[in-house]
């Protein structure tokens, strides 16, 4: 076994790449860069091209983009299903984001898109006033960025050196180096136009690979249900069960984490690395409300469904050919004497098993790979970047610099984004903390303000500014500082988001209230629903607010986001019993599904018209003052 720069790689495990492997590899990098050459032009017509590419996205580019970025080649999705089943993709992801999307897709991607922002961190100064919020929104920008979007970063690169070092033989840092330069080039290049257009083939090709390896899996067990039945022999019952919450060894979803995972996903909607990162950027690019929401309705299926097609047969797939409790096994897959869970090299030694089947598969797989890791990190340039530009540099700094300076400056901070990013993560020796760190934990305390910054008039800029800076060093003291990572996942959690939620509300409440001029203002903007008596009972003596019209297009909105979330949760479950091959139980959810999901449509359909009748009518008395107050922020 040898250790490079803290990654464990096992000295014959990697693969036995040709002319033709090297040759796909070689051909893939060429095609990324040529293609972010392709999007340069249109991109760099203005600032506003290179970081919301002029609003111009159409809603299946978004969902396509979306699903791209949170997807990789299949390794981390098969070492978590490969540890601990079903429950374990519950814990990650299965229980909370059918909650969140949905609710995304009908309440936030239309407010996002209807604020007309370029950033989140613009919004600071549409929905809060003063020079507080200007100084905030300034630092916002910065914190964002080296804070939220290159610890992600760091984190896929991270994950990227893991899963390609054992395969090619290469150090780390040759990895990071050599592909991450890649990656910066096409990006630089292409803007968010770039970004979110070359995700589409990216999802393509990792997609492919791993259905192509699925294929020589089955070959090798005769048929998918002879190679389940290999993979249920080999893990007790209780490692297969699909309904939350679980019980026995594999009991990841005990009802404490439960009620956790149910809270997380009401709240995930104001994530930084989730529906207020790229999601949001994403809405604001779309061509207008209708597209921001249908793209998010597209990434809902995409996401919890669709890329996890060939992904889930592959962690059976591993289950089937390599039981974790052959003494074979465990060495190969290097797990500790009483551990039960491998390094990440069992979707490595999968590919290795099949690799030469064909000629350059094993150069698809490496393109996969890198087509994962490119996607993320492609997108957590883009969105970092334009922080920094747009809410510091062009708002602070240098805010009459011409076009081409704020192109260049945004160009700079990739750059070093990248190096900062890559040396976090040659610094990581042990991905797994950094997975529910990343995923549970490190934006918690932050997560109450994507409800209560819209649907809450009293909240000000500094229970805005307690909730953002106290996230990640608090989180990082909880989780890594205190030891905390090592308890069960719903206890650090829940403190987290309810000192997140209770400090932000209580800070609001012992300082001033916004001025009445700004949140009248994000209120005709925006029209959010929920807790806003005050404003709204004013605008509405005003002649500028229709009450009655607010209240019926929010019970569609509720009736919808009810109907999506039974939807991705009927969806979900009848992919999983499908996988395993219970027929009866996937009909069933998937009649369920059909009926929830044509009604989630046709209530924001509803909710959409009117809507747009609530906007006509309110646009010719706030557009005007609106657009001099947003020209003034952003000049």
């Amino acid at each position: 076994m040898i250790e490079a720069s803290g990654f464990p790689l096992a000295a014959t495990a990697w693969l036995s790449l040709g002319q033709a492997d090297w040759a796909v590899v070689a051909l893939y990098s060429a095609a990324m860069i040529g293609l972010g050459w392709y999007f340069s032009r249109a991109a760099t017509k203005s600032a506003d091209g290179f970081l919301i590419g002029e609003r111009s996205l159409p809603w299946w580019v978004i969902g396509f983009a979306n699903v791209s970025t949170y997807s990789d080649s299949g390794g981390g999705w098969i070492w978590l299903f490969y540890v601990g089943g079903f429950m374990y993709l519950n814990q990650i992801a299965w229980i909370a984001w059918p909650i969140w999307m949905p609710l995304v897709g009908v309440f936030w991607a239309k407010m996002w898109r209807r604020s007309g922002v370029v950033t989140t961190g613009e919004l600071i100064e549409l929905r809060y006033s003063g020079k507080g919020a200007a100084a905030f929104r300034g630092f916002y920008g910065v914190y964002a960025c080296v804070a939220w979007a290159s610890v992600f970063l760091g984190y896929a690169t991270a994950l990227l050196a893991q899963l390609l070092a054992p395969l090619i033989g290469w150090s780390p840092t040759a990895i990071v180096v050599v592909f991450g330069a890649v990656t910066l080039s096409y990006t630089v290049l292409g803007g968010l136009l770039g970004a979110a257009y070359i995700d589409l083939p990216q999802f393509g090709i990792f997609f492919a690979a791993a259905f192509i390896l699925w294929f020589f899996g089955m070959q090798e067990h005769g048929s998918y249900s002879a190679m389940l039945a290999k993979a249920t022999a080999n893990r007790d019952l209780d490692f297969w069960q699909i309904y939350p919450p679980s019980s026995g060894t594999n009991g990841y979803v005990d009802p404490g984490s439960l009620v956790m995972l149910v809270f997380l996903g009401l709240f995930l909607a104001g994530s930084p690395v989730a529906g207020e990162g790229w999601t949001a950027q994403r809405c604001l690019a779309a061509k207008d409300e209708r597209h921001a929401v249908l793209g998010q309705m597209l990434n809902s299926i995409l996401s919890l469904v669709v890329r996890m097609i060939p992904l889930l047969p592959l962690g059976l797939l591993a289950i089937a050919t390599y039981p974790a409790a052959d003494p074979a096994t465990r060495e190969l897959l290097q797990m500790p004497d009483g551990s039960t869970a491998p390094s990440t090299g069992v979707w490595s030694h999968l590919v290795i098993r099949y690799a030469d089947k064909l000629p350059g598969f094993g150069g698809l797989i490496i393109a996969a790979v890198l087509a994962g890791y490119m996607s993320t990190v492609g997108t957590m340039l883009q969105w970092g970047s334009s922080f920094v530009v747009n809410d510091l540099y062009r708002r602070h700094v240098r805010p009459t610099a011409p076009e081409r300076e704020h192109i260049l400056f945004a160009r700079s901070i990739m750059v070093a984004m990248m190096v900062l990013s890559s040396t976090l993560a040659l610094a990581i020796r042990d991905i797994g903390p950094w997975v529910f760190y990343i995923n549970a934990a490190m934006i918690t305390p932050a997560l109450p303000l994507a409800w209560l910054r819209w649907f809450w008039w009293r909240l000000n800029v500094w229970g805005e500014i307690f909730g953002i800076l106290l996230s990640v060093p608090l989180s990082a003291l909880i989780w890594f500082g205190l030891g905390w990572k090592d308890r069960p996942v719903w206890q650090p959690t829940l403190l987290l988001l309810a000192v997140g939620f209770g400090g932000s509300v209580l800070v609001s409440l012992l300082t001033p209230a916004e001025s009445r001029e700004t949140l009248r203002r994000f209120y005709l903007r925006i029209r959010p629903h929920g807790f806003w008596g005050p404003i709204r009972d004013e605008l509405e003596a005003e002649g500028l607010a229709d009450a009655g019209r607010r209240r019926e297009e929010f019970r569609w909105d509720a009736i919808a986001a009810a109907c999506g979330i039974v939807f991705c949760f009927a969806v979900t479950w009848s992919f999983f019993t499908a996988v395993m091959l219970r027929w009866g139980e996937a009909a069933g959810w998937g009649v369920a599904a059909a009926i929830a999901g044509a009604a989630y449509y046709r209530c924001w359909m509803r909710s959409h018209a009117l809507a747009s009748l609530t906007g006509a009518a309110a646009e010719p008395a706030v557009a005007g003052p609106i657009a001099v107050e947003v020209q003034g922020v952003g000049s």
